[in-house]
């Protein structure tokens, strides 16, 4: 289940591995903010506090800073229920499930907007058409499929499959692929499952393997660079925590995969500092830990490796998900695993 906005914003305060003295301020502020009782949020801090290895501390709580950007997102409230709206309205163009619904329903809730949300599926000619939306409104995108922009308005074209072969490949008897609007290059190939492929017509190092959901880290990389771009034709740094005279270079993104680990490194360019390139990592063995920054490196470039590890996290997290609801599964999945090359996830029961 995605996490409610309280949740949310626990991870972010809590995304270097430590809390701050002012994240945890932030925290109250949020709590206010959201109209939650002191009862509900222990409830929910709890419950996901729980889930943190107490070994796990990077730094001294930066993740408030990433915090308070996302609480300067909330106050505009006007602004985020129109957004929600036209999101809603957008949804059904992606193909929105039972699942999916739900958990948008309960997470637009949380920040109350769920009946904007709600005008704009149920009402949808009179929400606006909109390209893209606030930041803040990011992990209910990601909920409702919507990924990295919205599509335009129109009847779902027809196509052809195309000759090649797959690249990420769902195996039920219920899954049938769709041109994919958020990544337009990997397009639906023939195959005796619902699977995708790349249009240039190359072919993966290695065979698939067995799993319900599987697809190889080039299409993992690809989501990468779509991620970082769209970042940065919305104005914002391609990595949380960058000045604004620092770029990340989004086309120079590469991912190396070994045994159960999955290091993604790309090009930085610090002004006057020159060009680097950072690199950080993930242990993939049925959940997704990040790997620790190298201890004695600089503070400044601690923030780089965990901005980089909340990345790959990110990409894990929902690209099967995006997956499966371009299949028209409603379905979630249970667990990510690496093998030669591909990841594999099960269907949740």
């Amino acid at each position: 289940m995605p996490p409610t906005p309280f949740e949310h914003g626990l991870a972010l305060a809590w995304s270097d591995g430590a809390l701050s003295r002012s994240g945890a301020i932030m925290l109250e502020a949020l709590q206010k903010q959201l109209g939650l009782s002191d009862t509900e949020r222990a409830k929910q801090e709890q419950a996901w506090l729980s889930d943190i290895s107490k070994n796990e501390r990077r730094s001294f709580g930066d993740g408030d800073k990433i915090l308070n950007q996302w609480l300067e997102g909330l106050k505009d409230k006007h602004n985020l229920s129109k957004y929600a709206m036209s999101m809603g309205r957008a949804a059904l163009e992606v193909g929105l499930s039972k699942t999916a619904w739900k958990e948008a329903y309960k997470f637009a809730d949380g920040l109350g907007i769920s009946e904007s949300l709600a005008n704009g599926i149920w009402l949808e000619e009179e929400a606006e058409e909109i390209d893209s939306w606030p930041a803040a409104l990011d992990p209910l995108a990601l909920i409702l499929g919507l990924v990295l922009t919205i599509p335009k308005k129109a009847p779902k074209p027809a196509f052809e499959f195309a000759n090649g072969e797959a690249f990420a490949i769902i195996n039920s008897s219920k899954a049938r692929p769709m041109p994919l609007s958020w990544m337009p290059s990997l397009v639906p190939v023939k195959h005796e499952k619902c699977a995708w492929g790349w249009n240039n017509g190359s072919s993966p190092s290695n065979k698939a393997p067995n799993g319900d959901v599987v697809y190889c880290d080039s299409v993992l990389l690809a989501w990468v660079k779509r991620l970082i771009a769209m970042r940065i034709n919305r104005k914002e740094p391609g990595l949380v925590g960058l000045n604004s005279d620092q770029k990340v270079l989004a086309s120079s993104a590469k991912i190396e995969t070994n045994n159960n680990k999955i290091t993604l490194s790309l090009i930085v360019d610090l002004g006057e500092e020159g060009l680097v390139q950072p690199w950080a990592s993930v242990t993939v063995d049925g959940q997704v830990k990040p790997d620790l920054a190298p201890e004695g490196i600089g503070h400044n470039w601690a923030n780089i490796h965990n901005a980089i590890t909340n990345i790959i996290t990110n990409a894990l997290d929902n690209l099967p998900r995006q997956l499966l609801l371009a299949s028209g599964i409603d379905s979630g999945y249970t667990s990510t695993k690496l093998e030669n090359g591909w990841l594999i996830h099960e269907f949740s029961s």
